[in-house]
């Protein structure tokens, strides 16, 4: 694993401008040893705490994260179990309700710090935003504003892939990993396969996890009347986004969706254009008035 230098760090990613307001540090949360950052101006209009999804980690949330710190929000991220700095096999998760858990661990951690706002917002990219499904479906939550971003329900293509897993067994581990289009700006795809926390194989096990995880989750996810934001490019190819979307919606039928013309999956790292529209909408969801916290006794 590439040990984690904090100038190099920034650099890499561009964010040395917030190194003065930069912290990180390790937990433990069962066998997983997490790795957390946080980005907090001295005076904050707000807390966004941001899920990366598979195969990335923080450092791909880099402009997200420029965005909404210059905006005066202060930012908390991780690393999911087994991608950047945090620890276990690349890639690898035994079932997906870890994730869910290393999320609960994290906030957790931060209040105990007296870290917390009343405004106090979450958002995931893919991944991320289907763990935070899971996560406000199962825990009583603080968050103002829940924004989901190319959220994963089924994967691009997920009939194929699913008898494909099924097929493979047990006799293949790993699969050799294909660095997709998943963007329409040639120097983030360039800067991905140069990225020393991306990974080239891929753990077979994931999929049987995401294929446990995808056939229980109608009956596991409670219908709700709280509203959420779902954010979508509609050249995406990596989730299927008009089952996913519309799965969500009978979930969360006052929830509110935005298409991104021309947005490949890779919202967060897309061309300038692209990346702006989809920067203020979020900018704008996030500003709103109301709020949307768990009350459950």
């Amino acid at each position: 694993m590439v040990t984690f230098d904090k100038q190099d760090y920034l650099n890499f990613y561009s964010l040395e401008q917030w190194g003065s307001i930069h912290t990180s540090e390790m937990i433990t949360h069962n066998h997983h040893e997490i790795f957390i950052q946080t980005f907090m101006p001295e005076e904050t209009r707000g807390l966004v705490t941001i899920v990366h999804g598979y195969l990335d980690h923080s450092g791909s949330l880099s402009k997200i994260i420029d965005t909404l710190v210059s905006d005066g929000y202060g930012v908390i991220t991780f690393d999911l179990p087994g991608h950047g700095h945090s620890n276990g096999v690349r890639g690898d998760i035994q079932d997906f309700s870890e994730y869910v858990k290393v999320v609960h661990a994290v906030h957790s951690h931060i209040l105990n710090k007296g870290i917390c706002h009343k405004s106090w917002s979450i958002m995931g990219h893919s991944t991320g935003g289907a763990i935070i499904l899971c996560y406000i479906n199962e825990y009583k939550y603080l968050f103002d504003k829940v924004i989901l971003v190319a959220p994963l329900i089924q994967p691009y293509l997920w009939s194929f892939s699913k008898f494909g897993v099924k097929l493979i067994g047990e006799k293949i581990i790993h699969i050799k990993r294909t660095f997709r289009k998943n963007s329409s700006d040639p120097e983030y795809l360039a800067h991905v396969k140069n990225d020393p926390l991306q990974f080239t194989k891929l753990p077979v096990r994931w999929l049987q996890s995401l294929e446990r995880w995808n056939s229980s989750l109608s009956d596991q996810l409670s219908k709700s009347e709280k509203t959420l934001c779902i954010i979508q490019g509609n050249n995406d190819t990596t989730v299927d986004w008009r089952y996913n979307i519309k799965f969500i919606l009978k979930k969360y039928p006052n929830a509110t969706c935005v298409l991104v013309d021309g947005g490949n999956h890779q919202l967060f790292n897309e061309t300038a254009i692209i990346r702006d529209i989809t920067f203020t909408h979020i900018k704008r969801y996030l500003s709103a008035n109301g709020d949307n916290k768990d009350r459950r006794d």
